[in-house]
């Protein structure tokens, strides 16, 4: 399980945010005059470039509550205001927090439009909602390598629950790895910035404008009206927390989960199917194997009870709270070997990882919607290809003669 790292904390510097504050008020000219940042000649600028094209792709979504009989028809009916970004021309993305049971939903846009929205798939330990859009093709944002924010690079962050005038904020990159006290077992990023109302769900962009991730919430202290937890909160618009770390997953996590959520509506979590001995000393090498789910993927690569799993991928095991959380940071249909003990012997043992019980089946892919993946991933490819030609020129134009 990889480590955060961790780069030196660094606040945000007064100029910065007086040139976002800057960029904020450009972007909030009308139509007839398209807000440009080419003014801007200072180093911290470049970092800005692509965020007005970016400003359609980052847009206020509104979430009703189901009807309650028992409401007084006298209160005002509250809803909740976030900000979803857009993964493709019908499809956008916004936090769990959003996805409220039997509610409906409507996308605001900067041209005074309002679509209605249908929620598709929703993952609780990630923080992330997929919603379907229909009518004509939204303006997706332009995805970069996850590689390309690393600790210490500078960000932009853009929330939107205002629909005309996008709230950015410039931040620092200040680590990338997984955090215990989060409930999603993958890779985050950690940002510091200063928050604003609807961060939560909003775009994450390099200094070249790509998209990079997605804010999934805030770290550090909770406002009192929230449950036990104490590390990450939705974001309420009528509010403002007094942190400054957001918190983030990168666009190959986001990629992976808005997969799951559109094909099967939730995420699918791998399983290996083994029954482990809880409570050994943490200096003990191997977990011993107390049990084996029939027909699992353990069952079918020859596990037994008695067992002992030394390494899984390579990882020296000493607990089977070490194999749960390797598992759960992979998916149905990845490849493990593990080296295991039976009596005096020591061997590998490869197996394909399961989805888990109870996973949801595959609903039958409708026509339209299969098309549209099919032309979202041939743009991806001719992108990538593209970016490939590209690295050859260079490389072949700088071979000496």
């Amino acid at each position: 399980m990889s480590a955060l790292v961790q780069a030196p904390v660094s606040r945000i510097r007064p100029d910065l945010i007086i040139l976002a504050a800057v960029l904020v008020t450009a972007l909030s000219v009308s139509h007839a005059g398209a807000a440009s940042i080419l003014p801007f000649k200072s180093e911290e600028a470049t970092l800005l470039v692509g965020v007005d094209s970016a400003r359609t792709s980052v847009v206020t979504m509104v979430a009703l509550p189901a009807p309650d009989p028992r409401r007084h028809s006298d209160r005002p009916l509250r809803r909740l205001i976030g900000t979803a970004v857009v993964l493709n021309p019908h499809r956008i993305l916004t936090t769990a927090s959003m996805a409220l049971p039997g509610g409906s939903y409507s996308v605001l846009l900067g041209d005074g439009l309002k679509r209605e929205a249908r929620l598709r798939g929703v993952d609780r330990e990630s923080n992330i909602a997929l919603f379907s859009v229909e009518g004509d093709p939204l303006t997706p944002l332009r995805e970069a390598s996850p590689q390309s924010v690393a600790p210490g690079s500078w960000v932009a962050v853009i929330a939107n629950v205002s629909v005309t005038r996008p709230q950015i904020t410039l931040g620092q990159v200040v680590g990338r790895g997984e955090r215990v006290d989060f409930p999603y077992s993958g890779e985050i990023v950690e940002i510091e910035a200063s928050t604003n109302p609807g961060s939560s769900g909003g775009a994450v962009l390099n200094e070249a404008g790509e998209w990079v991730a997605i804010v999934v919430g805030r770290a550090g202290a909770a406002p009192a009206r929230a449950s036990a937890s104490n590390v990450v909160e939705p974001d309420d618009p009528d509010t403002k927390q007094p942190t400054d770390l957001l918190i983030a997953l990168p666009v190959d996590q986001i990629e992976r989960i808005a997969a799951d959520l559109e094909r099967y509506g939730s995420v699918r979590h791998a399983f290996l199917g083994i029954q482990m001995r809880r409570g050994l000393l943490a200096d003990s090498l191997g977990v011993l194997v107390e049990g084996v789910v029939p027909k699992s993927p353990a069952d079918l690569a020859g596990l037994k009870a008695g067992d002992k799993i030394l390494a899984f991928e390579g990882t020296v095991i000493h607990s089977g709270d070490e194999i749960t959380l390797l598992v759960r940071a992979m998916r149905p249909g990845d490849e493990i070997e593990m080296t295991v003990s039976r009596g005096p012997d020591i061997f590998p043992v490869r197996t394909t990882l399961d989805a888990a019980v109870g996973a949801p089946i595959a609903p039958p892919l409708d026509r339209a919607g299969e098309l549209e993946r099919l032309k979202h991933s041939r743009e991806k490819l001719e992108a990538e290809s593209k970016k490939i030609d590209e690295r050859i020129k260079a490389i072949e134009g700088s071979s000496p003669r």
